[in-house]
């Protein structure tokens, strides 16, 4: 399969390329600046801004599937997500691209969670902490919650290197851990692949 990675550079894209060309997909992996990349035969960088959408579109339409891992952290603008989701949608539209799986920060809520008191407290220090932050990861699962594209929003609490790797997915806010190792959160994206569980689901993930 032939996938397209958003924000294929970062601390978790990185190593979501890696573990597909593992498992032998010919990657598309979008940089905005940096390449850390070294050549193969299964890659190919393209370095574009998700704010042009005519470069999303072309990139959107050599692909099959579209994997995004773009944070917003250390933007000026903070809508990363958001821009770049009103690029891909009607992108995969439009080049008949069903799948897309997206990643974000489990403060980010839907209207169907039942947050308790204590995550509901976390959200709205976040709010103060990083506004932008947290609106655009809602906005952009807004976004794909809109669309009848067969995406899944994949939600993280705290990524670092620490811990083992193994992962649960759930649709409950709840979770044993505060943190969760990223090789686990890429792991779990690139399975979403060909896994049709968590078609137009927002998971939480947590360690298993």
């Amino acid at each position: 399969m032939k996938v397209v990675v958003f924000g294929a550079s970062g601390r978790v894209g990185s190593k979501v390329v890696a573990l597909l060309q593992k498992n032998g997909h010919d990657v598309l992996a979008v940089v905005h600046s940096n390449d850390p990349f070294l050549a193969t035969s299964n890659l190919q960088v393209v370095q574009l801004d998700v704010h042009d959408q005519v470069k999303v579109a072309e990139v959107i339409s050599q692909s099959q599937a579209v994997l995004s891992a773009l944070s917003n952290w250390g933007s000026k603008e903070g809508d990363v997500l958001t821009v770049a989701m009103q690029a891909i949608v009607p992108a995969m539209k439009s080049a008949g691209v069903r799948r897309i799986i997206s990643l974000t920060g489990n403060a980010a809520f839907t209207t169907e969670d039942k947050p308790t008191t204590w995550q509901k407290a976390n959200r709205a220090m976040l709010a103060k902490i990083a506004p932008k932050v947290l609106a655009d990861g809602e906005k952009h699962m807004k976004i794909l919650l809109d669309s009848d594209l067969d995406w899944t929003v994949i939600r993280s609490p705290v990524m670092n290197e620490i811990g083992h790797q193994r992962y649960r997915l759930s649709e409950k806010l709840s979770g044993t851990t505060a943190t969760i190792h990223r090789q686990a959160v890429a792991q779990a994206m690139v399975d979403q692949l060909d896994n049709t569980t968590w078609f137009q689901k927002t998971p939480v993930i947590w360690r298993a």
